[in-house]
């Protein structure tokens, strides 16, 4: 922070200082915004440094605040939910041995073709269960014959997948998003309360 200090004898200027250079003069002042500043301090006007936002939060600043922290709670009430259903369902899933028993090709509505496997696999008590999985991909990801691992809620057997790492983590994809989301805008929270409380330092002069 710069230092300014104005010498007076007898009621007149007899030199000023900048940074610790003399000057006869303010006038003699190469830069026009030192210079401002030791005409007004010469003024006797109050000398504020304004290199921060001063004064108070204006409206905007504090609506912005607000939205940030409003999708922040939003975002974070989300992943926490998300989280804790999706959880809950893995934890309900058991594991069965199965085997692809057909792939079914279907149109998504751009005209793009998808392989859904079918997947035939025991329950405990001996039954047999045959699902069409909701998940497709293109090209097709397994063959018929393929012996695959099936994961299911025993009460929705219906809902059965393919134990696979990408299985998993499709499971928590909104949880992921929503997590992220949550944490940016909390960040963004905090900066805007941050520049909200700012407040202008006065210079520090030497009369």
């Amino acid at each position: 922070m710069k230092k300014y200090s104005i010498n007076w004898e007898n009621d007149e200027v007899v030199s000023v200082e900048v940074d610790g250079v003399q000057y006869a003069s303010p006038d003699l002042i190469a830069d026009p915004e030192d210079r401002a500043r030791v005409l007004r301090l010469m003024s006797g006007e109050p000398e504020m440094d304004f290199t921060l936002v001063a004064g108070e939060p204006s409206a905007l600043s504090k609506y912005i605040f607000l939205v940030f922290l409003a999708i922040a709670v939003l975002m974070l009430t989300i992943f926490a939910i998300t989280a804790v259903n999706t959880d809950r369902n893995l934890s309900k899933e058991e594991s069965a041995p199965g085997v692809v028993v057909d792939l079914v090709t279907r149109k998504d509505s751009a005209g793009q073709e998808f392989s859904y496997p079918v997947v035939e696999f025991t329950l405990p008590d001996g039954s047999r269960k045959t699902v069409q999985l909701s998940e497709g991909n293109w090209p097709p990801a397994y063959e018929k014959g393929e012996p695959v691992t099936v994961l299911y809620d025993p009460q929705r057997s219906l809902t059965a997948r393919i134990k696979s790492s990408s299985g998993t983590i499709s499971r928590w994809t909104w949880t992921i998003i929503t997590g992220v989301l949550g944490v940016a805008f909390a960040i963004a929270t905090l900066f805007a309360r941050w520049m909200i409380n700012i407040k202008p330092a006065p210079i520090e002069s030497e009369l």
